[in-house]
């Protein structure tokens, strides 16, 4: 655990405050809820690394009409959500043991901030899971923090590293994201989006099938490793 998190378990009801202010210093998320709202109306969102819900409480908001999942390894997924209960469910689970229960199919399967916590050789096997639960006219969504300006990408690693606490943290550069989800996603089209405020490191990529089947349970993504 981060000192950054130690401290905001102790701020009580100024907690989610501090927590907005913080993570405002790296992206803008209602900028972000409003242009993944632009992309379509999807009935079933899935949020692979929910954190504690800070994306989900905006999606909520911005697509009425949908139903959202959020996973993640940790034991505090969604803790700090404070959107309609009846409209999210969070689960302490990985991508692999989703992938096995063999759930509906998902309009928009979002991967928000969460592969530079993944060690390098086991990013393939999440971003193919993500894959197994798109549906066959779903996006897939992508968002991550770009490492091509040196100095802006030491602020992020010092972020994560020590406020956040992740030893491990690794960015990746906008060109090393394409070629991973490319490389993993050969099933898929790719489109880039205009970078999300308020740096422009804050890359944002979708996905859509071009064929008209999807992996399965039965693939080898569902004998992929966890997300953590």
């Amino acid at each position: 655990m981060g000192i950054g998190t130690i401290i905001r378990h102790r701020l009580g009801r100024l907690e989610i405050p501090a927590a907005e202010l913080y993570r405002a210093c790296f992206i803008d998320l209602d900028h972000l809820g409003r242009r993944i709202a632009a992309l379509g109306e999807p009935k079933r969102i899935l949020e692979i690394g929910c954190g504690d819900g800070a994306l989900a409480q905006r999606l909520t908001t911005v697509l009425p009409a949908a139903d959202y999942l959020g996973i993640d390894p940790a034991p505090s997924a969604g803790r700090l959500y404070r959107g309609d209960p009846d409209r999210a469910e969070f689960r302490s689970q990985d991508t692999a043991t989703l992938v096995t229960q063999d759930p509906d199919p998902f309009d928009l399967v979002l991967i928000v901030d969460v592969l530079h916590h993944i060690p390098a050789p086991r990013r393939p096997a999440v971003v193919r899971d993500a894959a197994a639960l798109t549906a066959v006219d779903g996006q897939l969504l992508v968002k991550e923090w770009a490492r091509d300006r040196p100095v802006i990408g030491r602020l992020a690693y010092w972020a994560d590293r020590y406020v956040t606490g992740d030893r491990d943290v690794d960015f990746m550069t906008a060109a090393q994201l394409r070629a991973l989800l490319a490389d993993s996603l050969p099933e898929f089209a790719l489109t880039d989006h205009s970078p999300i405020p308020p740096w422009r490191e804050n890359v944002l990529v979708t996905a859509r099938r071009t064929g008209t089947s999807r992996r399965t349970p039965d693939s080898p993504a569902a004998n992929s490793q966890p997300v953590a």
